[in-house]
């Protein structure tokens, strides 16, 4: 008779899309709080349910009003986890065979090699690095410099 309880295997397997959905609605919460929105809790448990929310959230909100105050912590390491997450997602989805099982076990290492890489970008503007020799390059290229 099959268990209930899952095999560390099959744990893993829920083990990321977990986290990643709870670092989202943290950082949902915590960045619409600091942007001033009335209901921030809940949103980020609207987002938590309904994924596509997240979409509608940096589409109209985030680009409609300012922050009033800096990110905290919380919400650093939120995102930092969130990116690392998706960033995991899609090497996992260019890289891997379409095996689910396989995917799921690949998943949980993705995730922790791009922890680093996320909190470069997350807290030491990384991004910064990246995208300032691409603009230039699109800037030369557009005649602009």
């Amino acid at each position: 008779m099959p268990s209930i309880v899952p095999s560390p295997a099959e744990a893993t397997l829920f083990f990321v899309p977990v986290v990643v959905l709870v670092a989202t609605s943290l950082w949902v919460s915590q960045n619409a709080a600091a942007r001033g929105h009335g209901f921030p809790n809940l949103l980020g448990a609207l987002v938590a349910f309904v994924p596509v929310g997240l979409v509608a959230y940096l589409l109209f909100f985030v680009s409609g009003s300012s922050r009033r105050r800096p990110a905290s912590r919380t919400e650093r390491a939120a995102l930092a986890v969130m990116l690392a997450g998706v960033a995991s997602y899609v090497a996992g989805a260019f890289t891997l065979p379409p095996d689910p099982f396989t995917q799921g076990r690949w998943l949980i290492v993705a995730f922790v090699a791009l922890l680093p890489v996320s909190y470069v970008v997350v807290y030491r503007r990384g991004h910064r690095v990246v995208t300032r020799p691409v603009r230039r390059q699109i800037r030369a290229r557009i005649g602009r410099e």
